[in-house]
């Protein structure tokens, strides 16, 4: 299971790599890929060719960015663009002809379908509490100490990185992440660990760091 994980990771493990396919699945002909010209006017404003040009330069996709292709990319009826692929090149690597949405000529004019609101998850539903439950599982395994863990500097650095690494990419699916990036810079720099600059937000850290 491992190996074709990591398969699938390193078939896109680099933006360049990804931006092929994207260039290739956003494409309504078979055996043409399309150009950074017609994947800009695809995805709109601000996204223009000089952007995506500067693209395969960075460590990852801008946020925005990665959002408004996986938006475009679901009203296109196109499987396999997902935030997680896009950002980080992990799952299922998308497919020409997956979706059976339709497919129109780039810088073609779209008819605008009207969008549903979103239903509020209700409270009393299992997942309308996932908040809470993802917490009350974290305290129950953190505060194990059978051993000693915490005394441990290794561990101190191994979970403070877990954290940093879970709140930037729920930052990007537009969680407010600010406690826990406040409560993981204060653990940082009891352990001496590096800390964000206060004036820094999460996103302006992130997008330096890229």
């Amino acid at each position: 299971m491992a190996s074709v994980k990591a398969q699938k990771i390193s078939e896109s493990s680099t933006i360049t790599e990804r931006l092929v396919i994207l260039l290739r699945v956003f494409s309504p002909w078979e055996a043409i890929s399309l150009t950074y010209r017609q994947f800009a006017a695809e995805l709109g404003k601000p996204v223009t060719p000089v952007t995506i040009k500067k693209w395969p330069r960075r460590q990852k996709f801008p946020a925005d960015a990665a959002r408004l292709i996986v938006a475009k990319a679901r009203a296109r009826g196109l499987v396999g663009v997902t935030l997680e692929w896009v950002l980080w090149g992990e799952g299922p690597v998308p497919q020409r002809g997956g979706g059976g949405g339709p497919k129109t000529a780039p810088n073609s004019p779209a008819i605008e379908q009207p969008e549903e609101p979103p239903a509020a998850a209700p409270q009393d539903h299992p997942h309308g509490q996932f908040a809470g439950q993802v917490g009350a599982a974290l305290e129950a395994d953190l505060s194990h100490n059978e051993f000693g863990q915490w005394s441990s500097v290794e561990a101190q650095h191994t979970v403070i990185w877990a954290l940093k690494d879970l709140a930037r990419r729920l930052r990007v699916l537009n969680f407010d992440m600010g406690k826990t990036f406040e409560l993981t810079d204060e653990w940082a720099g009891h352990v001496g660990l590096p800390v964000r600059r206060s004036e820094e937000s999460p996103v302006e850290r992130e997008d330096q760091d890229a």
